[in-house]
């Protein structure tokens, strides 16, 4: 898929661990960025401060009372 193929076992090899450490990055900053943004109102929801539906239609801040933005 990225033409490590061609590569020697050691390179080949260091080459792997390269693109499975550089995915691992990514998905840690997206799953981060994305729990930055719905985390506080998907709390709120499980908590029962606010139903699923308010939350959708921007109807239940999530800054109050100890929300995201402490």
């Amino acid at each position: 898929m990225f033409g490590i193929e061609s590569l020697s076992g050691n390179a080949q090899a260091a080459a792997l661990v390269g693109i499975v450490l550089f995915e691992a990055i990514v998905l840690y900053v997206g799953y981060g960025g994305l729990e930055q943004l719905f985390g506080p109102a998907v709390k709120r929801v499980l908590k029962g401060q606010c139903a699923l539906v308010e939350v959708l239609m921007r109807r239940c801040s999530v800054s109050e009372n100890g929300g995201g933005n402490r």
